[in-house]
């Protein structure tokens, strides 16, 4: 009568399928590790404060200009030119562009965006005698 053979190992393969398994098992580890460590600093180097900051100070200018009439019946964009330079911290440049259907909604103020580096956008409302507008704002460190 003849002995199965398939699954009556000797020790020196036993041995040799627990160190594939130990190995295989180590690079499972180290690989997550990798994945992981990578994945977080990653994330970390997307930094969403630093948007924000840019957004919020945006918003913040656009607010005061608002209330203080820079928006309404007869837009200078010299005057919000020189607002801009004179309220808006050295670090920082602005561009605003003006959209709607009135003539006094349409308007462009500012300097041009560059091509690398953070550019914060966000988009507001205002309304003048009889139209209603929307600006968006681009805000960048220099």
């Amino acid at each position: 009568m003849k002995k199965r053979q398939c699954w009556n190992l000797d020790s020196k393969n036993k041995k040799a399928f627990i160190f594939t398994l130990d190995v295989a098992i180590a690079l499972v580890v180290v690989f997550a590790i990798l994945f992981a460590s990578s994945f977080f600093v990653v994330r970390k180097s997307q930094d969403p404060f630093s948007n924000l900051q840019l957004i919020k100070t945006g918003s913040d200018m656009i607010t005061i200009m608002e209330y203080q009439g820079y928006f309404d019946e007869d837009i200078n964009t010299q005057e919000i030119s020189d607002y801009i330079d004179n309220n808006l911290h050295s670090q920082y440049k602005m561009n605003i562009k003006g959209t709607g259907d009135g003539k006094p909604c349409k308007f462009e103020v500012g300097g041009e965006p560059p091509d690398e580096g953070t550019v914060a956008s966000a988009k507001a409302f205002f309304s003048t005698n009889e139209d209603y507008c929307s600006l968006r704002y681009e805000i960048w460190l220099i």
